[in-house]
């Protein structure tokens, strides 16, 4: 889970916080001696100040409440709200609002008939901290904006409670998703640090770094991260190891890893030395994900547990609970990595369906928090992906759908930053859902062709072996039972995508409707050129001319343009080999090729039909599926070109469209690792397919079958001499001619058989290749 909310409430410490904490040890021996009420209840403000400064909250409760216990007595209003105010404050960085509000409330009595304008602004920043975070967001505004407005009408209020009430209500716009809010306090904040605090840019820039990671415009982000730790004088310092600690978390979401490790070197050693364990596990936490997403989860998960023994039992960010559910995400993710084991082996599953129940609480928990949807939108997707395996698809289902629908609200923010894209990004959109729908119909009408002829090609295949009209007549109702499930089943995927296509009309047209909206209103609001920025560059700061928005969009326009021809060409790719695809795109059409030298490989399952019966239909589905995922691996692995499955028949060539001189060694290469894999599976479940293989070297030719809906496909007779090669092997053993034979008898151990009889073909030579040399 990512941190948006953790970094959105990150600033809730600007008041009162310690910069570097003194020895603490020797504050408590000066408490110990110390003579007067005044003295002790210094001693014990400092302490806890130092306390609060490393983020221990319990401990500083500890000493605030042992200070208004010693000044129960006294008469001084103005100080003992002071004490409740500090005391409150503890209570709300704990994420304890109920616990705070006492203190709070106290306060307010207390401050009534004061003439202190600066405690009654920290008694408002507070109050509109914890209104934010009982989700009052639109209340706790009004507490800041008290601040801000005392200001302006030229109140002797104290300039940084005005600043940290610019940042908080900042943080509170976009809390609520009011992005065109946000902009304008995001300004005001900006504006009123260059008047006041110049000096303190470097602040100002950190919080841009937050608000735009948060806002996952990773870019920007980093970029202003970046000018904060430029313009910080100071290195070495608190503000220099948490900028760099903020700015590694944004390239992390980046996916720039090494960029993410420059900056967190020597963060550690700081935070340890200075005994800041809450940032200390923020740098565990960070390095854990770069070791998830270079698939280390060993060390992932011992850095993980290294920041959840570090973080505070509770605290506003709520760390604990985002580093607990990052284990849980490096937990499932190390399962996932042997998925043929995990969907065999009961122990796994116990261990699987363990943590995904912990997952499900850790985002139950999440569900209500603002800012956190990409954090769910990533728990949905493992969650799915994990009951899958579990098959359990009800849940899998269940939640995918909640993974698109947290991954909208996520992307549908980021869509409403892009003001300036109105008609061309709406056509643009449309146009693309149009052109996936036509490749996606195109896809399922190759699916099913395929699939109708596989069940013809098997039908006729058992009719020829059938021996009596009764059984004839079963395998015609099989038939065309199948074909009528098959013709259903692809029936129900064009419905499911025609709808989506409508869905995806329907939401550009209402998120195309905001924008208008909100462009409107952007433009007639605008008095200043800054609201121009907001218009053409989606929550800029920097002051662009016009040109350099033409050449952004123009740029932008090239980008999708590529990014849809990108789309099609990998479409092509799944379909034809590259150099076939190349010539179709470059010359409109694709010629014939004869080879003179390749190797085919064919496979098929033993049994296959009463496996099939034993399974039933979604069992037998979801197996064939997993063994073909693995052999299309296994194709690409040795070189391969996958030709085509017919039913449970797998089909491919060593040799073409590039020809190669070790195409017959690739070939039996690729056949000994699927035999592994199949063995290996049959060792975990006794229920797994078996399989022969039969494998010929000699001339083909290669070529695309028809104009529309076409597929790549081989002819000769060295298809169908390694088809008998198949068809006369033994289950769980790999059967070569002699031609094949003959090129890789010097790498492999091979086992004569000697001349066995094939139909049609009279007598050939066939070998078992045992394994390599």
């Amino acid at each position: 889970m990512k941190t948006s909310l953790t970094i959105i409430l990150f600033f809730f410490s600007f008041v009162l916080k310690a910069q570097e904490s003194a020895t603490i040890t020797g504050l408590k021996s000066k408490l110990d001696t110390a003579s007067t009420l005044k003295t002790k209840t210094s001693l014990l403000g400092q302490l806890s100040r130092e306390y609060f400064g490393i983020q221990k909250y319990d401990s500083a409760i500890v000493y605030i409440d042992k200070m208004l216990t010693a000044n129960a007595t006294i008469d001084d209003k103005d100080k003992l709200a002071s004490m409740n105010v500090w005391m409150a404050q503890q209570h709300l960085m704990k994420g304890k609002p109920d616990g705070a509000y006492p203190y709070l409330s106290k306060a307010e009595k207390l401050l009534e008939n004061s003439n202190d304008i600066n405690q009654a602004a920290v008694l408002n920043y507070l109050l509109g901290a914890y209104y934010f975070l009982k989700k009052e967001t639109q209340k706790g505004e009004e507490y800041y904006k008290k601040n801000i407005d005392s200001y302006t009408k030229g109140k002797s209020i104290d300039k940084n409670l005005v600043l940290a009430s610019y940042q908080s209500l900042f943080s509170t716009n976009f809390a609520q998703n009011n992005l065109k809010n946000t902009f304008e306090a995001l300004n005001k904040y900006y504006d009123f640090i260059k008047i006041n605090f110049p000096d303190k840019l470097n602040d100002a820039n950190f919080m841009l770094g937050i608000f735009y990671v948060t806002s996952r415009d990773f870019k920007k982000g980093i970029s202003a991260f970046q000018k904060s730790l430029s313009l910080n004088k100071k290195e070495n310092t608190l503000f220099d190891a948490q900028a760099k600690t903020f700015l590694a978390l944004a390239y992390v979401e980046s996916n720039k890893l090494d960029s993410a490790k420059y900056y967190l070197k020597g963060n550690k050693e700081y935070f340890e030395k200075t005994g800041n364990n809450p940032l200390l596990a923020q740098v565990y936490y960070t390095n854990s994900q770069i070791q998830e997403k270079e698939k280390d989860f060993d060390k992932a998960e011992e850095n993980i547990l290294k920041a959840i023994e570090l973080a505070p039992e509770e605290d506003i960010q709520k760390a604990k609970s985002t580093y607990q559910n990052q284990l849980y995400i490096i937990k499932l993710s190390k399962l996932f990595q042997d998925s043929l084991t995990l969907k065999t082996d009961p122990k796994k599953q116990n261990e699987l369906k363990g943590w995904l129940g912990k997952l499900e609480n850790s985002s139950k928990d999440i569900e209500g928090n603002m800012g956190a949807q990409y954090g769910l939108y990533e728990n949905y997707e493992k969650l799915a992906k994990g009951y899958e395996y579990a098959e359990n698809y009800d849940l899998a289902l269940s939640y995918l759908k909640k993974a698109i629908a947290s991954k909208n609200v996520v992307y549908g923010q980021e869509k409403l930053r892009e003001f300036a894209d109105f008609e061309s990004e709406y056509e643009m959109k449309i146009e693309k859902s149009r052109i996936k729908l036509e490749e996606e119909t195109k896809r399922l009408e190759l699916e099913k062709q395929i699939e109708l002829k596989a069940i013809k090609f098997e039908f006729e295949k058992k009719q020829a072996l059938a021996k009596t009209e009764e059984e004839k007549k079963r395998l015609v109702l099989e038939e065309e039972l199948k074909r009528k499930l098959i013709l259903l089943k692809y029936e129900e995927k064009q419905k499911a995508i025609t709808l989506k296509f409508n869905q995806e009309k329907e939401i550009a047209r209402i998120n195309q409707e905001k924008k208008d909206a909100l462009a409107k209103a952007e433009i007639e609001n605008s008095r200043y050129m800054k609201n121009m920025w907001a218009l053409g560059m989606a929550l800029s700061l920097a002051l662009l001319g016009f040109a350099g928005f033409s050449y952004y969009q123009k740029q932008k326009d090239n980008k999708k343009i590529a990014y849809e021809k990108r789309k099609s060409d990998e479409l092509l790719l799944n379909i034809l080999p590259h150099e076939v695809a190349e010539e179709l795109k470059l010359n409109g059409e694709s010629s014939a090729r004869h080879y003179d030298e390749v190797s085919v490989l064919f496979t098929d399952f033993v049994n296959f039909t009463q496996k099939s019966e034993e399974l039933g239909v979604q069992k037998m589905l979801n197996e064939l599926n997993v063994c073909f995922t693995e052999f299309d691996k296994i194709m690409e692995k040795y070189g391969l070109e996958k030709i085509k499955t017919i039913g449970d028949a797998y089909l491919a060539v060593s040799g073409l469209p590039s020809t190669n001189v070790n195409h017959a060694q690739n070939a039996v290469n690729a056949g000994l690792e699927i035999l592994e894999f199949i063995n290996k599976k049959k060792s975990l479940n006794e229920n797994s397919f078996e399989i022969r293989i039969g494998i010929h070297s000699g001339p083909v030719i290669a070529g695309i079958v028809g104009v529309k809906k076409f597929a790549y496909d081989i002819w000769g007779d060295t298809v169908n001499t390694a088809a008998r090669m198949e068809q006369n092997g033994v289950k769980g053993r790999l059967n070569v001619s002699g031609s094949t034979y003959a090129l890789i008898h010097e790498k492999f151990d091979c086992e004569h058989r000697g001349k066995i009889d094939t139909k049609g073909k009279g007598a050939l030579d066939m070998y078992f290749v045992n394994k390599s040399i």
